[in-house]
């Protein structure tokens, strides 16, 4: 036999609905505000300067230690070191020493890390 069901109920299945919504809504929210901050300039020896997501699975991470600055990739088979710079030292600088290859880039062509982050994939 089938139930029936009034308005009355129709209402109050919907109303629940909405309000289980809207505390899932409310509850994340809150977890974005509250949860660890991205380059959040404290006192800590080791901070998280910029993420950059290269696939479902691999991150590009700009680390700062005892403010020396570390290029991480991070993967499923592991976390690998791309590099590290130091405070007085320039990313275009390192660039001409670490690139002596055959088609390497001039200096004058490797002002941001966008374009040694392209070359270094190129090799």
């Amino acid at each position: 036999m089938l139930a029936e069901f009034g308005w009355v109920d129709w209402l109050s299945m919907m109303g629940s609905f909405v309000f289980v919504i809207a505390l899932l809504v409310a509850t994340l929210l809150m977890l974005k505000k509250m949860g660890p901050r991205v380059g959040a300039v404290n006192n800590r020896r080791l901070n998280i300067i910029e993420i950059q997501n290269l696939g479902a699975r691999q991150k590009l991470l700009l680390l700062s230690v005892n403010n020396d600055q570390v290029l991480v990739g991070l993967s499923p088979q592991g976390i690998t070191s791309l590099g590290r710079w130091g405070p007085d030292e320039q990313i275009g600088d390192l660039a001409a020493a670490d690139l002596d290859l055959e088609g390497a880039v001039p200096d004058s062509q490797l002002n941001t890390f966008k374009q040694l982050l392209s070359q270094t994939i190129k090799r």
